[in-house]
């Protein structure tokens, strides 16, 4: 009995540790907006986020931590969006970055995921498939964000930030496709009496 109990335990630890990736968590900084962003997915939807904020340059973790987070649910078409500002208000723009989540089944979401499928290399996301990463300092015009597509669990996903953040936007979107989702599932049928 003691000798099964020791190798259930050790089967336990294992599979923990060999799904650590998969236990990814979104980032602390969206911890108290999770409600908001259940609250604002529509029924079926599911929302990744990273699991770790990463920023270049003079960035460091208490300007990550000082971030605003928006969470900008939109009708027409229906899209969530999570975004990381720098300031409420001000001269110059405020916007970091942001994350979002569109239905494949929009037809604003399709149309921009084949312009990224068109003019960007695919780029591998591990388990959460295969995405396109379109630089904006290469479109033409020159635009100073760039961004990530996939598309998993019947969503379309985008990763957008500051052109300068290539390998970070590479990073956070690996985390997203490989992490937990954020799910509101469908309504079931009734249950009977």
């Amino acid at each position: 009995m003691l000798k099964h109990s020791v190798l259930t335990l050790a089967t336990i630890v294992t599979l923990l540790v060999s799904t650590g990736r998969a236990s990814a968590r979104p980032a602390p900084l969206f911890t108290p907006h999770l409600n908001l962003i259940r609250t604002h997915l529509p029924s079926g939807w599911s929302m990744r986020l990273p699991e770790q904020i990463l920023l270049g340059g003079p960035a460091d973790q208490e300007f990550i931590n000082s971030l605003i987070v928006k969470v900008l649910p939109s009708n027409a078409p229906p899209r969530l969006t999570v975004s990381l500002m720098s300031c409420e208000s001000g001269p110059h723009p405020c916007l970091i970055g942001s994350f979002s989540v569109e239905s494949q089944t929009s037809d604003n979401a399709r149309r921009e995921l084949a312009r990224h499928q068109a003019a960007a290399a695919p780029i591998k996301l591990g388990r959460g498939g295969r995405g396109y990463l379109l630089e904006g300092q290469k479109q033409n015009p020159s635009y100073p964000f760039s961004s990530v597509m996939w598309q998993q669990d019947g969503m379309i996903y985008t990763v957008t930030f500051l052109s300068s953040e290539r390998q970070n936007i590479l990073y956070m979107a690996y985390s997203m496709a490989n992490g937990f989702p954020i799910r509101i599932p469908k309504p079931g049928p009734e249950p009977t009496r």
